[in-house]
């Protein structure tokens, strides 16, 4: 199930925009990854994710199939993988399978807790694990990572400033238009959260990256060379904080993302599997 882009398209464009700059203000401090880092050098810490990268990217595509199965929005793994991912940094990326699971289970029970209308038992989430935790493991892993990560349960996601951003565009580009920017860029984006290579990104990038792409594979008669320059001249005037050599990295990330996808690259089956 996608976002809907409802709830911004009524919003005036200073609001989009403020909007827009308090997001990529919370992603660079409260929420900045590498600020979680114990006192150990970045090569350190990304030659020990490359480790963690086969298991990270089966603990997303479970956490689709878990909220695919409880009709959950999609939008909850990335706030659960970005949650693990900033509690893992805390811990110097250093983890044993089974912390990892436990670790895991707690962070999607509370992404859903806290940003999902829906609930779901921590009875329910921690019988996924099949006999090897409880609910109390759970529940006690919770407040482990709750207090890691400071209480800072809210961050800016892909999904919204991908809803935001397209709000930027003029009244001119035709609904039809908007959709398919929303739903490739999206998909895109979903792509992204489980692959470890874009966890130093913010996901403010990620975004803009998934929206050129999706952007230069439209033609200019169904999206104007006006309509991306006003797009773009809104940004350059009211937004700081892009790096072009992070974006064109992303970019390439995602394109190749998007030729080697499948259908399991983002699972829609209803069916449990352990990741270890």
């Amino acid at each position: 199930t996608l976002p809907n882009m409802s709830f911004t398209e009524s919003l005036p464009q200073d609001c989009v925009i403020d909007r827009l700059r308090v997001m990529m203000h919370q992603e660079d401090t409260h929420y900045n990854y590498e600020s979680y880092f114990p006192d150990i050098t970045w090569d350190e810490m990304e030659q020990q994710a490359q480790l963690n990268a086969s298991w990270r990217e089966k603990i997303c595509q479970w956490s689709y199939n878990v909220v695919d199965h409880f009709d959950l929005p999609r939008e909850v793994v990335a706030i659960s993988l970005d949650l693990f991912d900033r509690y893992l940094a805390t811990r110097g990326n250093q983890c044993s399978g089974n912390m990892a699971l436990l670790a895991s289970l707690t962070t999607l029970h509370i992404a859903i807790k806290v940003h999902s209308e829906k609930n779901i038992k921590v009875t329910t989430l921690a019988s996924l694990s099949r006999g090897q935790f409880g609910s109390e493991h759970i529940e006690q892993m919770e407040w482990r990572i709750m207090e890691a990560l400071g209480w800072k349960l809210h961050p800016p996601t892909l999904f919204a400033f991908v809803s935001h951003l397209l709000m930027l565009f003029p009244n001119e580009v035709h609904h039809t238009v908007r959709k398919e920017l929303f739903e490739v860029a999206i998909y895109l984006a979903e792509l992204s959260v489980c692959d470890s290579f874009f966890v130093k990104y913010p996901a403010s990038t990620i975004a803009i990256a998934a929206i050129i792409n999706v952007m230069e594979d439209l033609p200019y008669n169904r999206l104007s060379s006006r309509s991306r320059d006003e797009f773009w001249a809104k940004i350059a005037l009211n937004l700081r904080g892009f790096h072009a050599a992070d974006v064109a990295a992303a970019r390439n990330r995602l394109r190749l993302m998007f030729s080697s996808a499948s259908p399991s690259t983002t699972p829609t089956s209803n069916s449990f599997y352990e990741p270890y």
